[in-house]
């Protein structure tokens, strides 16, 4: 990536310095004081630069894998230790992965380290270390257990082992959506039922989910102790069916008023009536099928190509998994802008949703959600001048800005139009 281009307006927008352009008074504006938004922007260009040196980066480091023979060589390393398929598999898969996270290492404490300093996190290194080796175990469970039906697949049919892999994937994601609230996430951070220091709370967003006519009961409400770790703000909506939860965390419930935190709890249910889990779900699943496709085209075309250099005798050989990765990775690097999209898609949604539902229930409405992410925006140092390209390849939500503007202009009570979800 070119520095002019990492320097340019295009990719960082305007600089805290730069004039903007002339704003209604009688709305709110994301804004930040000058300190802040100092800070904002310079943490902004670090972290949009730092997401494309570190993909470069991740490309190279497989491109020499294959020019050096690293999976040829991890094989050969495992036929030499058992005579076992499913034992050699282990052996590749852990060999990779555990490379990987060493190679990755830098970028990884390099970002921690500019959490701390900006204040964003509160996690010290020990609880961070701990929190990452947890995190590779889990990964290390998974990718053996995917990498040998991959593999098994590959074996047994290799002009459609793409399909295959893709039809044995969709199980695991369901039930990996499924476990993740009960199982994973305790392991890093701590749950209470949002009833046990929030009664009052509990009692208004009642109202909120009576005036959506859902059945949200107590139970599935969580408050998540996330000040043990960041000072940034955030709920969200997780599992499916007997293990979907709302989740709000505490550092949400501190920092923000019952009407703010109000209105954050109707997005979050927003996603929950609207369905947004599982149409993510299906989704990620199309978005999968057609990456494997193009894997396996890719795959064979370079094979053909390679082969002999690279030492892979065929794609089924457990020294491909280097050549596998890579594709993998250039795919969903080139499918960011497309998924990014339809999360901001989403997100809207939400907000139209938690709009509509808190309307009447909450004083202006659009102006407590507004309210909700300034606040929002201030403790997550958002910069309120995002470039148009980085918007559009890395933002997963609408812009901090775009929010709050249209938080107080969406009014269809007053236009005489029909709200979009909550009549």
């Amino acid at each position: 990536m070119s520095p002019l281009l990492l320097s340019g307006a295009f990719l960082f927008g305007e600089s805290p310095s730069a004039s903007t352009t002339a704003q209604a008074t009688q709305l709110l504006h994301y804004t930040l004081p000058p300190d802040k938004l100092a800070q904002a922007y310079a943490l902004y260009r670090i972290d949009v630069s730092l997401y494309f040196i570190s993909t470069i980066y991740v490309f190279l480091v497989l491109w020499l894998m294959l020019r050096t023979r690293f999976g040829a060589r991890l094989r050969d390393s495992a036929e030499r230790l058992s005579r076992f398929w499913l034992v050699r598999a282990a052996l590749v898969f852990i060999g990779f992965l555990v490379t990987m996270e060493i190679l990755q290492l830098p970028f990884a404490i390099y970002r921690h380290h500019i959490s701390l300093a900006y204040g964003l996190s509160v996690q010290q290194w020990g609880p961070w270390i701990s929190d990452r080796a947890k995190g590779l175990a889990i990964s290390l469970i998974v990718s053996t257990l995917l990498g040998w039906i991959l593999y098994a697949v590959l074996r047994r049919s290799p002009r459609r082992w793409w399909f295959y892999f893709w039809l044995a994937t969709i199980p695991f994601l369901l039930l990996g959506i499924f476990i993740q609230p009960i199982l994973i996430d305790p392991l890093f951070n701590k749950f209470e039922p949002l009833t046990k220091n929030h009664a009052d709370l509990v009692e208004q967003i009642g109202s909120v989910v009576h005036r959506a006519g859902m059945d949200i009961p107590p139970a599935r409400m969580f408050e998540m102790k996330a000040s043990e770790k960041t000072n940034e703000l955030n709920a969200y909506v997780t599992g499916f069916g007997s293990s979907k939860r709302v989740v709000v965390w505490d550092t949400t419930t501190r920092h923000m008023s019952i009407p703010q935190t109000l209105f954050v709890f109707g997005h979050e249910m927003g996603h929950y009536v609207l369905g947004h889990l599982m149409k993510g779900f299906f989704f990620a699943v199309a978005m999968m099928l057609i990456f494997f496709y193009c894997s396996y085209r890719i795959a064979n075309w370079l094979l053909q190509r390679y082969e002999d250099r690279w030492d892979i005798r065929g794609l089924s050989d457990f020294a491909s998994l280097p050549l596998l990765v890579l594709i993998l990775y250039v795919l969903s690097f080139v499918g960011e802008p497309l998924t990014n999209a339809y999360s901001r898609h989403t997100e809207h949604e939400a907000d139209i949703y938690g709009l509509e539902v808190t309307h009447g229930l909450v004083p202006d409405s659009g102006r407590t959600a507004a309210q909700s992410f300034q606040i929002l925006g201030e403790r997550s140092l958002d910069y309120p001048y995002v470039g148009k390209f980085a918007e559009w390849w890395l933002w997963s939500h609408p812009t901090i800005a775009d929010r709050e503007i249209f938080a107080q202009t969406y009014d269809p009570w007053n236009k005489g139009e029909q709200p979009k979800f909550v009549k």
